[in-house]
């Protein structure tokens, strides 16, 4: 695969989540009007790491104070309750609850509102303080995709694949 296209296979299997394969095709026949946000983790821990040594800098004698954290991250932040508060923070209020810390069923009403949360997150103040500290190394720490639009309909199934194309890329983003 290339840049703009991956396998869910191989997303769930980097995710340590191959087990919500079945899960993900069923939700994919009704992909028309609940779309599916797939998140491929990238650079958690480098991210979760910067996290770290943004809260040591700012708790130091003379440190700034870090903005208010969007994600409502408890204060031992690590890599499995950061990926939870990312898909809660960008979940659409009333959207079905995350699968796993890899996928957001939603209406499609809801996909543009978590989009629209991404890019937010993308530009808080919290977020460009961690990134001041974590540098380039932090990036991405996801790619986002949808199931692969086929001529047929828009579903996995109907080109019996598992193919994602990338739903967001945007350069020194959190979303590469």
């Amino acid at each position: 695969m290339n840049d703009k296209t991956a396998l869910l296979t191989d997303v769930l299997r980097a995710n340590g989540e191959e087990h919500l394969f079945d899960k993900i095709l069923q939700l994919s026949v009704h992909v028309e009007e609940e779309p599916l946000v797939i998140f491929g983790c990238k650079k958690v821990e480098e991210f979760v790491q910067a996290i770290h040594e943004a809260q040591a800098k700012s708790a130091a004698p003379g440190g700034v104070p870090l903005p208010p954290n969007p994600l409502s991250l408890p204060g031992a932040v690590n890599v499995q309750n950061f990926k939870q508060a990312v898909l809660e923070y960008a979940r659409a209020g009333n959207a079905q609850a995350a699968l796993g810390t890899t996928c957001l069923p939603c209406t499609l009403g809801q996909f543009g509102h978590e989009f629209c949360s991404l890019a937010t997150l993308d530009l808080h103040p919290w977020t460009q303080r961690i990134l001041a500290i974590g540098g380039p190394k932090s990036l991405p720490i996801a790619c986002v995709w949808r199931a692969k639009v086929a001529a047929d309909r828009m579903c996995l199934r109907a080109t019996s694949s598992n193919t994602l194309e990338s739903a967001v890329r945007h350069p020194n983003s959190l979303w590469g």
